[in-house]
């Protein structure tokens, strides 16, 4: 496996920088208040069931501002009402203008039931522009929803919904999987027709023993691609990978042949399906075995394939694995069958397999097996009474640790690494190694192209893109776009910091903590009044500023850049800073 080395440019580099100094030019700070019952929406974490180091990264990093590539003054977040607001700097007249929903969810969310709002355990609104009339959102909940934004350089009031489609199937599992963040979205022109890459992340429980659980965040890679004559969307699921470590960068290459992902654990493909609970239920009697898995509707016989020898059985439907495991007993292969059933308007594949000796299994499988079996002869149903165990606390004692990432960082020796996995191939193809630092943070510093990345390069922060050359697709590496002097020792030093972003141009960077308090660093401040190294070039010292938001607007939810400006969401107010 080819290792991708991080190549600086010391055309880049800045030799002769000094620091920082504190600046006491004034910052103009615009201010927006917010209506009372339309503030933003946050979602917090379940307090019984999502107490995981995955749970609370994955909300406390949450940013709920979201920026616009292709109009970079434009920003957008979620109100309490499921309303998509829109908040846009004019660049012109120096002043903020007047705040526009330009969509409503309440109708899609009613589909699910669930009336205005989220149940607890959903995540947060996840947003993602993909052209200048595209865009993607995750509701957080189930589904991905396509919008036409019309041209929002202008003045587009209306978005209007395209297709919209639950990221899993919900028939194979109804109850378990809920709840997903949007890690990226991506548009290409393959074969003369527009395909729409996704990759979507979820935290699930899994069992590793009787007394032991963990979690895993796993990150689902579908697409949607339009029909030839322009008609429907069709989406499919190309894979599922998992990792029990964190998710620090998450981008699609040009042309969305690979997704790059960056972890402090190893990471490695798992069935489409095999979610949180189980996508089949099982029957028995004394000479066999009677599975069901609920299925798609329109299923054709040649989608179903069964590989069943011994006691190993693997089910695969179209280019999922439903099954693939080790059963507790032999069968008589020879006389497997199957047949796709249709029960209360859902379609099911019956599977019969026939037992080598007649007997009562305790178990379907043997121990040890990933897949989480269901009990025999249990209603799937059934609901769980007031009398039924609780579920575990998340500590059930001091000795046992909860899981492996509930661990700091640094006590793991844990190697951060960024991994190319290649769909076509179904494998690792790169890897660059971090050591045990990950990525300072994630720009997005051009409209189009995969997110960049920082790394900590001695004290400076490194700012690296994707290379791709579509003629070698073999080939990927990535380039030292910018840097950002002294970045990273500054960055290590603000425990308090919750958002860290940075000018697409590179003129500035930005640290937000969760209240009142910004820091914004300029780097390219060449006077520093004529101050030179003795017998050594003039020194060039960068401009710290430190701007104090009001006491009363709350804790910052949002922040996203633009050249000149940097918007700031807070619980009840927007802030516009001019830099």
């Amino acid at each position: 496996m080819p290792v991708v080395d991080l190549n600086v440019d010391r055309n880049l580099l800045c030799a002769n920088f000094d620091g920082y100094k504190l600046s006491f030019d004034a910052i103009a700070v615009l201010r927006q208040n917010l209506h009372l019952q339309r503030e933003p929406l946050k979602l917090e974490p379940h307090a019984r069931h999502q107490y995981s180091l995955l749970h609370t990264e994955l909300f406390a990093r949450h940013n709920a501002l979201f920026s616009d590539p292709w109009a970079r003054h434009n920003s957008y977040y979620m109100n309490s009402e499921h309303q998509l607001v829109m908040c846009s700097y004019d660049e012109q007249r120096g002043q903020e203008r007047e705040q526009r929903v330009v969509y409503e969810m309440r109708q899609q969310l009613a589909d699910h039931g669930d009336g205005f709002a989220h149940v607890a355990g959903d995540y947060n609104y996840t947003l993602r522009f993909i052209s200048e009339k595209y865009c993607v959102m995750c509701d957080g909940m189930l589904s991905y929803t396509l919008l036409d934004t019309g041209d929002r350089a202008g003045r587009a009031d209306n978005w209007q919904l395209i297709t919209r489609t639950p990221i899993i199937n919900t028939l194979t599992d109804p109850d378990g999987q809920r709840g997903f963040q949007l890690y990226d979205a991506r548009l290409d022109i393959v074969q003369e027709r527009k395909q729409i890459s996704l990759a979507c992340g979820h935290v699930a429980r899994r069992q590793r023993n009787e007394s032991i659980d963990i979690h895993v965040m796993e990150v689902t890679w579908s697409r949607w691609t339009l029909a030839v004559n322009g008609g429907q969307w069709s989406y499919d699921i190309c894979q599922q990978l998992q990792t029990t470590g964190s998710i620090y960068y998450c981008a699609f290459e040009p042309r969305a042949q690979s997704l790059i992902l960056c972890s402090n654990r190893e990471l490695q493909a798992a069935a489409p399906n095999v979610l949180n609970g189980p996508a089949y239920t099982w029957t028995q009697s004394d000479g066999n075995l009677t599975l069901c898995f609920p299925l798609q509707q329109h299923v054709a016989r040649h989608d179903v394939h069964i590989h069943c020898t011994g006691n190993q059985l693997r089910v695969e439907f179209q280019a999922q694995t439903l099954l693939d495991a080790t059963l507790y007993r032999n069968l008589d292969h020879e006389l497997t069958t199957w047949t796709l059933a249709t029960v209360e308007a859902a379609q099911q594949l019956q599977l019969t397999l026939f037992k080598q000796q007649a007997e009562h299994w305790p178990r379907l499988l043997q121990l040890g097996n990933a897949d989480e079996e269901p009990d025999a002869d249990a209603d799937p149903d059934s609901d769980a009474d007031a009398d039924a165990e609780p579920e575990r606390l998340p500590i059930p004692n001091l000795e046992d640790p909860v899981e492996e990432c509930d661990f700091p960082l640094g006590a793991t020796n844990a190697d951060v690494k960024m991994v190319r996995f290649n769909l076509p191939t179904k494998s690792i193809t790169h890897t660059i190694f971090l050591g045990l630092t990950p990525p300072i943070f994630v720009p997005n510093l051009r409209a189009g192209f995969p997110a960049a990345f920082v790394t900590r390069q001695d004290i400076d922060g490194a700012v690296w893109l994707q290379q791709f050359q579509p003629s070698r697709p073999d080939e990927w590496s990535v380039r030292h776009e910018g840097q950002l002097p002294a970045f990273g020792y500054v960055q290590a030093s603000k425990q308090e910091r919750k958002f860290i972003d940075c000018c697409p141009h590179l003129d500035y960077a930005v640290i937000c903590e969760s209240y009142r308090h910004v820091f914004i660093y300029k780097p390219r401040n060449d006077s520093a009044n004529g101050l030179r190294n003795r017998y050594g070039p003039q020194v060039v010292i960068g401009k710290q500023h430190l701007v104090t938001l009001d006491d009363d607007v709350g804790e910052v939810l949002g922040l996203t850049t633009a050249p000149n400006v940097i918007t700031i969401l807070a619980e009840h107010a927007v802030f516009y800073l001019q830099v």
